[in-house]
């Protein structure tokens, strides 16, 4: 009978160690589960966002612009074209000569030689000796055809004195302007005196004279 005991405890023992070692084994060495979290679900990554969010901000090329553009380019085209036309219809117009002129110049740049030439010989006309700056400018670019230019000096020599040496002037020391030379030739006549190309002296004796002989 006492080895009877002593063999149930022995077992008993070992069936204790057995159970712990299991649940050492199952649960790493807790005594408890370890619980685990839910999963939370991913965000979409920021690239996805941006790709998605630019589909509400596609650029498109306004229409309005392009057939402003169109109309311009037109326009410009008429001219060269049709400014016989323009120039009537703004010379028929009921509007004040002063409007006249402001359009006429600003159609100026925009024509062929022989618009220009039109334009200029209405401009001599029309603007007053109290505007002729605007005529002048004109004159002394070097860059319009010879026959632009020649308007321009005869509309020049019908000025008053105080108008016309200056141009003439500034025209003549210019060596690439087509009429240097008969700009040179008037005011040498008109001063009496040729100064070469002392300008400095050109100008001294131009002065000179204007007191002398007042408009």
């Amino acid at each position: 009978m006492r080895v009877s005991s002593k063999l149930l405890a022995v077992a008993g023992i070992i069936a204790l160690v057995a159970v712990a070692a299991l649940v050492k084994f199952r649960y790493g060495g807790n005594t408890a589960p370890v619980a685990v979290e839910p999963a939370v679900p991913e965000s979409p990554p920021p690239a996805a966002l941006e790709t998605n969010s630019s589909a509400f901000f596609t650029h498109h090329t306004p229409t309005s612009t392009n057939e402003v553009s169109s109309a311009m380019t037109g326009a410009a085209a008429d001219l060269t074209t049709n400014w016989p036309d323009k120039i009537d219809t703004i010379l028929a117009s009921d509007v004040p000569e002063s409007d006249k002129t402001k359009q006429f110049l600003e159609m100026f740049p925009k024509l062929p030689e022989e618009g220009q030439e039109a334009v200029v010989n209405h401009l001599s006309n029309l603007l007053p000796n109290e505007e002729y700056g605007q005529l002048a400018n004109l004159f002394t670019n070097a860059e319009l055809s010879p026959e632009v230019l020649e308007v321009l000096l005869r509309d020049a020599l019908n000025r008053p004195n105080s108008l016309k040496l200056p141009v003439l002037l500034e025209v003549a020391r210019n060596p690439q302007h087509v009429k240097a030379a008969e700009a040179r030739e008037t005011l040498a006549f008109m001063l009496e005196e040729d100064d070469g190309d002392d300008w400095p002296k050109w100008q001294a004796k131009m002065n000179e004279w204007l007191q002398a002989n007042p408009d």
